[in-house]
C-alpha cells in the first residue's frame, strides 16, 4: 500500500497539505491574537497533526477514526508545549484543532439535503457526528491524561487562602 502510494505521488499532497495547513493556522493565530511565540508552535502542531491524520487515511483507517487520533496528538502536544512555555493549552490547541472540523462534509450534508437526496444527506450527516465526536473524544482524552500524569502549570496564586486555612486562622484568632 505504502509503495503505490509513493508511485502515485500522495507524499507531495501530504507534505503540500501540511504547508497550507501551516499557512491557514498562522493566519487563525494573527486573527486570534495568539501570543507571538506561540503562533508557530500552534500552526507547526497543526501541520503535523494534518499530516499524520492523511498518512492513517492513506492506510485505511476512516475519516471519524483519523481525526480523533488527529485531535488526540493536537491536544497532547499542546498540553505538553504548554507546560514548557508556561501559557495556557487553549492558546495552542485551538488553532490545531480547527483544521480538523469537517466543514465541507457538513456543507455536502446541508446541499444534499436541499437536493431532496435525504438518504445522501443522512449518511454524510451521520459521518460528520461522527468526526465532531472523534475530535472531542481525542481532546478529552489528552485533557484527562495531562491532567493525571502531567505537572500542573499554574497553581494559583499562593496568597489566597484556601477554605481550611481560613478556618485555623479563624479558631486561632478566637483563642
Amino acid at each position: 500500500m505504502l509503495k503505490s502510494c509513493y508511485k502515485s505521488g500522495c507524499d507531495m499532497k501530504i507534505g503540500f497539505g501540511m504547508l497550507l495547513i501551516f499557512g491557514a493556522t498562522l493566519g487563525l493565530g494573527v486573527r486570534f491574537n495568539i501570543p507571538r511565540n506561540c503562533i508557530l508552535v500552534s500552526s507547526l502542531i497543526a501541520s503535523l497533526s494534518h499530516g499524520f491524520v492523511a498518512i492513517l487515511k492513506e492506510f485505511g483507517a476512516s475519516t471519524a477514526e483519523s481525526a480523533f487520533v488527529g485531535a488526540f496528538l493536537v491536544a497532547m502536544s499542546s498540553e505538553i508545549l504548554a507546560r514548557v512555555m508556561k501559557v495556557p493549552s487553549p492558546v495552542l490547541s485551538i488553532p490545531g484543532v480547527i483544521p480538523l472540523v469537517p466543514g465541507s462534509l457538513a456543507y455536502r450534508a446541508v446541499m444534499h439535503m436541499v437536493r431532496e437526496e435525504e438518504v445522501l444527506g443522512i449518511g454524510v450527516g451521520v459521518n460528520v457526528l461522527l468526526v465532531a465526536v472523534g475530535i472531542a473524544s481525542g481532546l478529552l482524552l489528552a485533557s484527562a491524561i495531562s491532567r493525571r500524569w502531567l505537572k500542573p502549570v499554574f497553581l494559583g496564586r499562593q496568597d489566597i487562602l484556601t477554605a481550611e486555612d481560613a478556618t485555623r486562622v479563624r479558631n486561632d484568632a478566637a483563642l
